[in-house]
């Protein structure tokens, strides 16, 4: 928050010329009022200057005297004083720092405090704020900081009002539009692997002695070996067309009518001894 300068400091106005004797003459009050007049219109002008001039105004010659040669002065200080108060209230750290020191000092230092000092304190802040959103801000915002401090203390000010939240929404944006966009293989689908077929009657099995089957060529079993397994791995049969499913199916069928035969003779033999 920044506040205008004393009424006369603002304006480039001098104080304004009272009769010295104890009862000015008229053309001398009419001088006075016409003073107090624009302390009145003037917008800078505080408080307690306004009600005294209002006061001396409605009062006497004499009244208005008074006013502008000591109670104008007086008043001033106090405004001043109120004015450098609000500007500590809501100043950064250089501001107060400043502020203080014109509240401790004498009426021209606070008169210079609020004419230039509490510029200059409040760009010390400005500039130092504008750092802080730089180190924690995106690229955007590091960038308009960056070109903000290069420039004129109206740059800064404006970066702080408006830049940062105009640098912030753009990185935001970024952010948003990176998060949606696909990266690498995400997104795609991987290509589909053949599936292993399944085996067929034209499987060739592996031979029992080196584990190999010579391509091409269906091994036959031997007897021997295909009913014992003979310990080496070798596969007794497949399915499908394989030529030793035949001689499988015929083995067992010969040994079925075979052992049948048998119970048959030993029933016949148990039956005879009986008789």
């Amino acid at each position: 928050m920044l506040f205008s300068s004393p009424a006369f400091a603002a304006d480039g106005d001098k104080a304004p010329v009272v009769a010295t004797a104890d009862k000015p003459s008229a053309k001398a009050d009419e001088d006075n009022k016409v003073a107090i007049l624009k302390l009145l219109a003037n917008k800078n002008s505080g408080r307690g200057v306004r009600e005294g001039a209002q006061k001396a105004l409605d009062g006497t010659a004499e009244d208005r005297v008074q006013f502008l040669k000591v109670g104008l002065a007086e008043q001033q200080l106090m405004d001043d004083r109120v004015r450098v108060t609000q500007i500590y209230g809501a100043g950064g750290p250089a501001v107060k720092d400043a502020a203080k020191a014109a509240l401790q000092g004498s009426p021209d230092d606070i008169r210079r405090f609020l004419e230039k000092g509490q510029y200059d304190a409040r760009l010390n802040d400005d500039r130092l704020r504008t750092t802080q959103i730089m180190s924690a801000g995106g690229p955007a915002v590091k960038e308009a900081a960056k070109k903000a401090l290069r420039g004129t203390p109206g740059d800064v000010r404006h970066f702080l009002e408006v830049g940062q939240h105009e640098a912030r929404a753009k990185d935001k944006a970024a952010e948003e539009a990176a998060k949606g966009k696909p990266t690498g293989d995400k997104g795609t689908k991987p290509s589909a692997e053949p599936s292993a077929k399944p085996s067929t009657g034209s499987a060739k099995p592996s031979t029992a002695g080196n584990g190999s089957a010579t391509a091409g060529a269906t091994p036959k079993p031997s007897v021997g070996t295909e009913a014992a397994g003979s310990g080496t791995g070798g596969r007794m049969a497949e399915t499908g067309t394989d030529s030793s499913v035949p001689w499988v199916a015929g083995g067992a069928a010969v040994a079925l009518v075979a052992g049948g035969g048998l119970v048959l003779a030993a029933r016949r033999r148990r039956a005879s001894a009986e008789r």
